[in-house]
């Protein structure tokens, strides 16, 4: 009796899972044939516009229809803006900048799951492109009043802009075509603006510099040039007299040398500022590296 019950268990278990299975394989069977026909779809739709799109590898094509590879890209915590058209492939506009009264579309890259986290990264800042989407990466199965399910989307990008310190940084050494001698992960930018001829500065070393201290509009904040005192900087020192971007700019000088450094306040004077200085604001030195104190 027991082996009886227990080969009838065994049975109902099979069943069961030869109906999950028939289930799980149907559904599988039916997101395949929405993404064939989705292929087909834009396939047909690139070759009737005579578009040259690439298809990318989270499944979106795209085509670069401005070209400005010196532009930006946006990265990790950037604010992006962007003003956009997101339109149905029969081009009916659901969606732009214009019928949102003008207000480009805003998030933080990083921390959204918004459609443009997926589009923005093939394009540089000054680029504008057009983009054919998947339904599995628009609005899948919902079905909207003006948008049947599943549905591929045309989503043409007219511009974007990101804001952030980096991002302000990026753009002042771009605008004024700087080429720096160096670029460095914590964020120091570094230019030599005339090659020194002595030593770098050693560990426990003091140099005697030069400086004028410069926001990225252009405005002066401080400077001693022109004063007979010198700022010294002692080679080494992470105790915090000195702004970490000015010290670590100043180590990679040598005597003679004059450069241009610039750092995001994580490097200066961070969220709170000081005196003249506002927070969350990048800084721009220009040093002139006299001697190594003796």
């Amino acid at each position: 009796m027991m082996k009886k019950f227990l080969s009838w268990n065994m049975l109902s278990l099979l069943a069961m899972v030869v109906v999950l299975s028939s289930c799980l394989s149907k559904i599988t069977l039916e997101d395949d044939e929405i993404l064939q026909q989705n292929e087909s779809q834009i396939k047909a739709y690139i070759a009737a516009n005579n578009l040259s799109a690439t298809k990318a590898p989270n499944g979106v094509y795209y085509q670069v229809t401005k070209v400005d590879t010196s532009g930006r890209k946006m990265i990790i915590g950037d604010t992006v803006r962007v003003n956009y058209v997101l339109s149905r492939l029969d081009g009916y506009v659901l969606s732009s900048a214009v019928l949102n009264k003008d207000k480009p579309f805003q998030f933080i890259n990083g921390y959204s799951t918004s459609l443009f986290v997926n589009l923005l990264p093939y394009l540089h800042e000054g680029e504008t492109g057009t983009f054919i989407i998947p339904s599995t990466m628009a609005l899948g199965s919902q079905t909207l009043a003006n948008l049947p399910a599943n549905s591929p989307l045309r989503c043409d990008i007219q511009w974007f802009k990101t804001f952030s310190e980096e991002a302000d940084i990026d753009r002042y050494v771009r605008d004024n075509k700087i080429t720096l001698t160096g670029r460095y992960s914590n964020g120091l930018r570094y230019l030599r603006l005339t090659e020194g001829t002595g030593d770098y500065l050693a560990s426990g070393k003091v140099a005697q510099v030069k400086y004028t201290g410069k926001f990225l509009s252009g405005v002066v904040f401080d400077s001693n040039v022109g004063k007979s005192d010198t700022l010294t900087v002692t080679g080494g020192d992470r105790s915090g007299s000195i702004r970490q971007g000015f010290q670590l700019g100043v180590e990679l000088m040598r005597v003679g040398e004059k450069a241009m450094i610039i750092f995001p306040s994580s490097m200066g004077y961070g969220t709170t500022g000081a005196g003249k200085i506002p927070g969350e604001t990048p800084l721009i030195f220009e040093i002139e590296f006299l001697s190594i104190k003796q």
